[in-house]
């Protein structure tokens, strides 16, 4: 086989036209020869060839994205009116200098150099808003009459005292209740994080863990069982710890009885509250009934407690205790209102220290109070819990 020749498409069309006809007057004339066909070709090959036109590569269009971030680049600089196109090398340096008096406020800059500066830089400093009152130094030496006379004007007052009125009564059981409700959500958490149910928890899930997945294969599968124990784990602390909410409702006016309620309040909310019951008793040697008194509720609002509140209710009520008597004496009950466990000893450790402080704290304040006839002994108080 011979080698392939590649034609030009002129050649193509050239012989095409000689089929058609085209070159019949030549081809009869004697004259014509296959050198003459192809010399004249190849002549009309170069003339034609001089007419082709130039190629020209049309620019794609850019992608969305660029333009768009040309755009938003378009409308910073339109917006924002630094510079033109002349000067290149300030467009940064302006908006940065633009952006800093705006922060500022400068309500007075220095002219610009005509040399040097742009004309869009001497536009904005002619637009820059009015400047901040705090741009202007302070006087020290200002009038007193604009100051507050009292800085704890508008501070409610805090006020400590015997309530006897319904409302702060019902406002103290209600504290009493929630206090009570609250050791629910701590003895959750005390079961959820104590170490030994957390051991136990994770050899429980390990084991159902490695059970499940040699037997299924399936890590899905795996996790869910996982998450159910858990949640089987959640919902029977829950239920272990349900006799608190029971032991809330419970506080009403039939657990009240004639109790004297004292009260914290800061402006027009009551914060804290002590429940004492008074129980008459013999006085020494049996010459006249004395009165012992009995802090059967002892709390403080959630976000007040670790100030003082709590230290100074129990003050009160040691108060109220010798305007009864100097023999009077006053102390919390074996059963009071935060005094219920529906856990083993194991998980009250936090309720028995709080309870151990609460009881230290009143025995001080018992000892250090003054009575008639008695010198004020000035014994260290420790410090409360509420």
């Amino acid at each position: 086989m011979g080698r392939a020749q590649f034609l030009h498409p002129l050649h193509i069309q050239l012989a095409n036209n000689f089929n058609n006809g085209e070159f019949g007057y030549y081809a009869s004339h004697p004259s014509f020869t296959s050198a003459s066909a192809s010399q004249s070709l190849q002549q009309q090959h170069q003339q034609q060839s001089y007419q082709l036109p130039a190629l020209r590569l049309t620019p794609r269009e850019d992608s969305t994205i660029v333009q768009l971030q040309r755009q938003r680049l378009r409308d910073q600089y339109a917006v924002a009116g630094v510079v033109s196109k002349n000067i290149p090398g300030f467009k940064t340096s302006a908006a940065f200098f633009a952006s800093l008096r705006t922060n500022l406020r400068l309500h007075a800059s220095p002219p610009p150099s005509p040399m040097s500066a742009p004309q869009s830089m001497t536009n904005s400093a002619t637009s820059l808003p009015p400047p901040s009152p705090l741009s202007h130094p302070t006087d020290p030496t200002m009038d007193p009459s604009i100051l507050p006379e009292d800085p704890l004007a508008d501070v409610p007052e805090l006020t400590t005292y015997l309530a006897t009125t319904d409302d702060d009564k019902i406002a103290a059981l209600k504290l009493v209740a929630d206090s009570i409700a609250q050791m629910r959500q701590n003895a959750n958490n005390t079961l959820v994080w104590h170490p030994l149910n957390l051991a136990v928890g994770v050899a429980l899930l390990a084991l159902v863990a490695r059970y499940t997945h040699e037997a299924r294969q399936d890590k899905t599968v795996t996790a869910l069982t996982c998450a159910g124990i858990i949640m089987i784990f959640l919902a029977g602390f829950r239920y272990l710890t349900q006799g608190y909410l029971f032991a809330a409702e419970a506080i009403n006016w039939e657990w009240l009885g004639d109790a004297d309620v004292i009260v914290t309040k800061f402006g027009e909310e009551v914060i804290g509250t002590v429940v004492v019951q008074w129980v008459s008793g013999e006085a020494r040697g049996k010459r006249k009934k004395a009165w012992r008194g009995e802090v059967i509720g002892w709390t403080v609002r959630l976000r007040y407690r670790k100030k003082g509140v709590g230290g100074a209710l129990l003050e009160e009520a040691v108060r109220e205790a010798r305007k009864k008597g100097p023999e009077t004496t006053i102390e919390f009950a074996e059963e009071h209102a935060n005094s219920k466990r529906v856990l083993p000893s194991l998980y009250n450790s936090a309720f028995d220290k709080r309870d151990r402080r609460g009881r230290e704290l009143l025995a001080d304040l018992v000892e250090v109070s003054p009575t008639k006839g008695s010198p004020n002994k000035g014994r260290r108080r420790r410090g409360d819990s509420r």
